[in-house]
């Protein structure tokens, strides 16, 4: 395990295994790099794969107060950084939910660090008013009853007619969002909330770009991201039978589909030479 030292302020934590092509594993909203551990230890036969930490989550720790606003830029620049550390130029970033938040962040400034992006359950939109308004009201909650914020997050977001066969995999990510500080949530939440659209980069971007969507995701509409992903430039949809936790749901699926996407974007990048 390594730790990044940031302006002696933050130590972000993260891993890397194996060697190939680079894969970056950015996690979600109250999540942690655990949550990536089975497609980690799977494709990391295969390719060199980082996966990483965001402050507050798992074992980065967030010093900050109730006032903060962490942006998907300032994290964005953390992987930036973390990645150069490990002297990678250029990697597949595969974002879930607010880890593709990040990504679009980085590609946005930094495109020439990317072979491909894959946006699990996430979404180059921005909130709308309604989604900002819903981020900002539930800070209370946070506040208030934490316990209880955690529980009814971490439900909404698997297949809902299948919670009572994944209660193993629901007690995993119920542990690991309650390890979150609440500082960090607060942050992120607000920082979510005021994350720019980029969507423009669908079609200004050359490198692959694919989703991978849930059909019964309850946080995003299944149909708003395929029409969503239309007209963009080398930009793919890929619907799997899950909610918004694909990779704890369906890993070996989400592997075999991220194999073939990997192996098309190195294909691209060399044509492209």
């Amino acid at each position: 395990m390594n730790v990044y030292h940031m302006n002696n302020i933050c130590k972000i934590n993260f891993k890397i295994k194996g060697k190939g092509i680079p894969i970056v594993l950015l996690h979600g909203f109250m999540e942690s790099l655990e949550i990536w551990n089975y497609i980690y230890h799977s494709i990391s036969s295969k390719y060199r794969v980082l996966s990483i930490d965001f402050p507050g989550h798992g074992k980065s720790p967030f010093i900050s107060g109730y006032d903060t606003i962490f942006t998907m830029e300032e994290a964005a620049e953390i992987v930036k950084k973390i990645v150069e550390k490990k002297n990678i130029q250029k990697a597949i970033f595969i974002g879930h939910s607010m880890g593709g938040y990040v990504a679009l962040a980085m590609a946005e400034k930094y495109p020439e660090m990317f072979l491909g992006i894959c946006l699990l359950h996430s979404t180059t939109e921005s909130d709308t008013l309604e989604k900002k308004k819903n981020r900002i009201q539930s800070i209370s909650l946070v506040i208030n009853n934490y316990p209880l914020f955690i529980s009814t997050s971490i439900n909404k977001l698997f297949h809902h007619e299948k919670l009572s066969s994944l209660q193993k995999e629901i007690f995993f990510m119920k542990k690991i969002a309650l390890s979150t500080s609440i500082n960090s949530i607060i942050a992120f939440l607000k920082g979510m909330s005021i994350r720019k659209n980029r969507k423009f980069l669908l079609q200004t971007t050359k490198f692959p770009k694919l989703y991978i969507s849930g059909l019964y995701d309850s946080i995003l509409d299944v149909q708003k991201i395929y029409e969503e992903t239309k007209n963009g430039n080398q930009t793919y949809f890929v619907a799997i039978p899950t909610g918004h936790m694909g990779h704890i749901e369906k890993p070996k699926k989400i592997i075999k589909i991220l194999e073939n996407f990997i192996d098309f974007s190195v294909e691209i990048e060399n044509i492209n030479e």
